[in-house]
């Protein structure tokens, strides 16, 4: 239990480094694949994207203007037109990111193009990419997919494109364990077609499997796998080659937020002697960083995992919650709100739910993660409300009554906090809540159980909390 908890910190800890690079990373890779738009006199793409607030955050109603709906349908059909030149398309990179915010008509008017120029020109790339990205733009991980066939096509077809092997490998790993061979083929081509070129390039596409877009990165597939399965040796395969990728980076630009990746995977091939050389070769980079701003958080999480991984506990605790101050409340007795009221002006209390079981839940209808959070969150209080589990959400929102809209729209029955500050709410700073989600579960007594409820992990701490009451 305790190595498996090393493992959840360091994989958290690694998808915060990764954010850091990645925006920079993603406008990088569009110039070096000579992708850009820019060749057209009206940017289209570019146009649409500088719609959309936040680069795909937007508001959950945000639509597409029917004027620029037109122009898109004309851009895509010539780029589906087009086919493929020297092994690559010429549709745009981040499209997988971005179709699902197309409206229903326009999606099947340029599906229906797609199909129609594959029938015309089997052979066409540009085309089988397209028709790829859109059959898996929102899948249901309960149904073997029946179009995997599409995506095995385009990657034939585009033989020099990084991203629809990306899109395919991200794609697989959705589905779990029934695509574990599927998702090891795709990473193979994709360092197949990496191999040799610029280390740049293979950098900035390695790194992207460490981002949110896949549902389990390499190493965490490969934790999976029988170490006496017949695909375990290619698998060490491609992670000897993200090692590659990842130590030239190294040498580049040391401070790249790559050390704790590089170490998880000695880890993981069971290699802990390397994975401790790594750690103390960059400890004292995180240190340095510390004495020119003490509040880095970058660097306590980082030194935070570092005597973690060397045996430290206790100091490893210390930068945890200098890292995250909310991790102090934890096995505390939450102090009593500043006076607050709910939507409908009624007064909050804490004191109210005491003999409750409570998530106190901060969030915003703008923070992708506390959307993607929800439905969980919903089956939770389902299943336990009339056991005596309670929500209360602390918004930082700023439009109260866009607020209201999304409430209703999606049913959400518990009592919602909200006083229009958006981040400077005085309940975060109480509460030393520095990001969100976060998710306070409080037992009757009104002491943290975690901070960080939040997925099968708030499902499985109220259930121990309310299992004794479920006669």
């Amino acid at each position: 239990m305790k190595r498996t908890r090393m493992y959840q910190v360091l994989l958290v800890l690694v998808f915060c480094l990764i954010a850091i690079v990645q925006n920079r990373a993603f406008s990088q890779l569009e110039e070096r694949l000579g992708k850009s738009l820019k060749q057209d006199a009206v940017d289209v793409w570019e146009d649409f994207l500088n719609t959309l607030d936040r680069r795909g955050l937007s508001d959950p109603h945000w639509q597409i203007e029917p004027e620029v709906q037109e122009k898109l349908i004309t851009y895509f059909k010539a780029k589906i037109d087009a086919n493929v030149s020297e092994g690559l398309t010429s549709l745009p990179e981040r499209l997988p990111s971005y179709i699902h915010r197309f409206p229903e008509e326009m999606l099947q008017k340029l599906k229906s193009h797609a199909e129609r120029a594959l029938e015309t020109a089997p052979n066409n790339g540009a085309a089988a990419k397209f028709l790829a990205i859109e059959a898996f733009s929102e899948v249901d991980t309960q149904i073997p997919p029946e179009k995997t066939p599409i995506l095995e096509k385009a990657m034939t077809l585009v033989p020099k494109d990084f991203e629809i092997c990306f899109f395919a490998y991200a794609t697989y790993t959705r589905f779990g364990d029934q695509m574990t061979a599927e998702a090891l083929a795709a990473l193979e081509r994709l360092f197949g077609r990496l191999r040799g070129g610029d280390h740049r390039v293979s950098y900035l596409w390695t790194v992207r499997l460490y981002t949110s877009e896949v549902a389990a990165t390499p190493v965490q597939v490969y934790f999976k796998i029988h170490k006496k399965h017949p695909v375990i040796d290619r698998w060490e395969v491609v992670l000897n080659e993200m090692l590659a990728v990842f130590n030239n980076q190294l040498i580049i630009e040391p401070d790249s937020g790559v050390f704790n990746i590089i170490a998880h995977i000695h880890e993981a091939m069971g290699d802990l002697e390397a994975a401790q050389a790594v750690f103390k070769k960059v400890q004292p980079y995180y240190e340095e960083r510390l004495k020119e701003n003490p509040n880095d958080r970058t660097a306590l999480s980082s030194l935070a995992n570092i005597h973690a991984k060397l045996g430290d506990s206790d100091l490893a605790r210390q930068y945890q919650v200098k890292a995250d101050p909310t991790l102090a409340w934890e096995g505390q007795v939450l102090p009593e709100f500043s006076p607050v009221v709910d939507l409908d002006g009624k007064p909050v209390s804490l004191a109210d739910y005491r003999g409750k079981l409570v998530l106190l839940d901060f969030w915003a209808t703008w923070c992708g993660p506390c959307i993607t959070e929800l439905p969980n969150i919903k089956e939770v209080y389902e299943k336990y409300h009339d056991k005596g589990f309670e929500i209360i959400g602390i918004s930082l929102d700023t439009d109260e009554a866009a607020l209201h809209t999304f409430i209703k729209e999606n049913r959400l029955p518990w009592r919602q906090v909200f006083d229009g500050a958006g981040r400077e709410t005085p309940l975060a700073q109480q509460y030393r809540v520095r990001s969100i989600p976060a998710q306070f579960l409080m037992d009757r007594e009104g002491k943290v159980i975690s901070v960080k409820a939040r997925g099968k992990r708030l499902k499985d701490l109220v259930e121990a909390e309310i299992g004794d009451n479920t006669e």
